[in-house]
This record gives C-alpha cells, structure tokens and sequence, in this order.
C-alpha cells in the first residue's frame, strides 16, 4: 500500500512552520522542487521587481496550483492526509505540506502542490472528500502560485495571464524584501 511519508523533523519535536509531506519516503520531490522549481520561480519574480519592471512573467508560478485545506488543528490536518493516503493516493507522486506560516493564526492548512490543471482538479476532488469527512466545517480552495509572493502584487489569481500587470505597485518594495528575507534564512540553514 502506497503511503505518505511526513518529514521527520516533525516527530524529533523541531520547532517548524511547516511540515513537508510525499509519497516518497525520502521527500525526493520536495527537495528537488526547492531548487529545481521554488528557488528559480522566486529569483524570477526577484528579478523582475527589482529592475522596476510594471508587468510580471510568470513563468513556471502560472502552472504551478495549490490545493489548499483550511481546518482548525494539526491533529485535524494528519487525520485528512490518513484518509487521503488510505482512499486515494495509489502509485502516483503527491507532496505538499501542513502546518501554518503565520504563528498569531489558530487554524492550520494542508497546502498540496499540482503541476497541471488536471492533477489540481483530481487533487481539490479528492481532497474535499477528505476534508469533509473530518471537519465538515473545513474549507477546501486552490489558486495558482505562492499566494504569499504573487497574490497582493497582482490581484485576484483567476484573472492573470501568463505575463501580468502588476496591480499593486506600493506591494513591490515589501515582496522584495520579502524575498530577501526568504533567501538569506535559507541561505542561513545552508539550503
């Protein structure tokens, strides 16, 4: 039986905003990503801003879709991946994460990535099955790109294009060092 392995600084009792999960036992893609897909799509956008351009190209971060899971507790968060591994994971690749990146927030999301609209179609099906088993009160959505990054810069997801306007010009220094701050922590920790 196919499972998903969740990475084991979480049970070492590390203190972590986020928790990655994959159906690899070594989170094979997940760490790929950080530097094959996450890293270039953040440098991109970087790049971007700081030489003033007013329309952005999104390059691989138009592809790139969240399923996203908001539910009130961790607890809530690993008993949805449990039914998700048993009912629907089978042999094919998922990985995403769990947890909270703002700490003041009481609730917690599961955040799965797709590559394809497809994959993100399946993905928000399967994963709404889940959710509502669990907390029927639980919110399922998706939306492209980094919502963190990409989302207050260029408005609303639904209406972007594969190179787009930014809607929010006073966002651009923010994200900026936004980014920085992202670069130099994993710099830091020697990613």
């Amino acid at each position: 039986m196919a499972k998903l392995h969740i990475d084991r600084r979480y049970f070492l009792g590390s203190e972590k905003k986020w928790v990655s999960f994959e159906s690899n036992p070594t989170l094979e893609k997940t760490k790929g990503d950080i530097y094959g897909r996450c890293a270039p799509c953040i440098m991109n956008l970087y790049e971007q801003l700081r030489e003033g351009k007013g329309e952005i190209n999104l390059g691989t971060a138009y592809r790139c879709w969240k399923v996203v899971v908001l539910l009130n507790t961790i607890e809530e968060c690993l008993d949805v991946l449990a039914e998700f591994e048993r009912d629907f994971l089978g042999e094919r690749p998922v990985k995403g994460r769990f947890g909270s990146g703002d700490e003041t927030k009481s609730t917690k999301v599961i955040v799965f990535s797709a590559e394809s609209d497809i994959e993100k179609d399946r993905l928000y099906s399967e994963v709404t099955v889940c959710a509502v088993r669990v907390n029927p009160e639980a919110k399922v959505s998706f939306h492209r790109a980094c919502a963190e990054l990409y989302h207050e810069l260029l408005g609303d997801w639904k209406e972007w294009k594969e190179t787009e306007t930014i809607k929010r010009p006073e966002m651009v220094k923010p994200i900026i060092e936004r980014i920085r701050n992202v670069l130099f922590w994993e710099k830091e920790r020697g990613l």
